[in-house]
């Protein structure tokens, strides 16, 4: 069951979220983890991040199908940087991300070839517009958006 902070995160995000193909899902320990995969050849993100609500064992989501996630990350290690990311990166904990910050407040959007979503308070001093790097911090939250059809 989800509780009202989720469904409110669902609703918030849902024009925001990502959608892919779920090319990884493990729960060797404990919670699931999914990684979906957004983006096509050389312009392809991985997106990994631990199932936040049960959705993913609920709806027994499976590798090639074809969902609507939003995963929330924290960021830490903040700095200006030249240019964007290459393509084709795991965006998961300990890796090294950098993009062009497209939003900021309570949760960031962090243009990095695919909108990456990142809590607000983990990305200190950014404004709009400025290229950034950080490493993410740990496990993003993952929220499996229901579409219709």
């Amino acid at each position: 069951m989800l509780d009202f902070e989720q469904l409110a995160f669902i609703e918030k995000w849902r024009q925001k979220a990502s959608r892919g193909i779920v090319v990884v899902l493990d729960g060797t320990r404990g919670d699931i983890v999914v990684t979906l995969r957004v983006g096509e050849g050389p312009a392809r993100v991985d997106l990994r991040g631990q199932d936040a609500t049960g959705a993913v064992r609920k709806h027994r989501l499976s590798i090639g199908d074809r969902i609507t996630m939003a995963i929330e990350y924290a960021a830490k290690d903040v700095q200006p940087v030249a240019s964007a990311m290459k393509p084709g990166a795991v965006i998961a904990p300990g890796a090294t991300v950098s993009g062009t910050v497209r939003e900021t407040g309570e949760i960031a959007v962090v243009d990095c070839g695919v909108d990456v979503l990142v809590r607000g308070e983990t990305l200190p001093k950014v404004s709009e517009g400025d290229v950034i790097s950080f490493t993410v911090a740990s496990e993003g939250k993952a929220y499996l958006i229901p579409t219709r059809g």
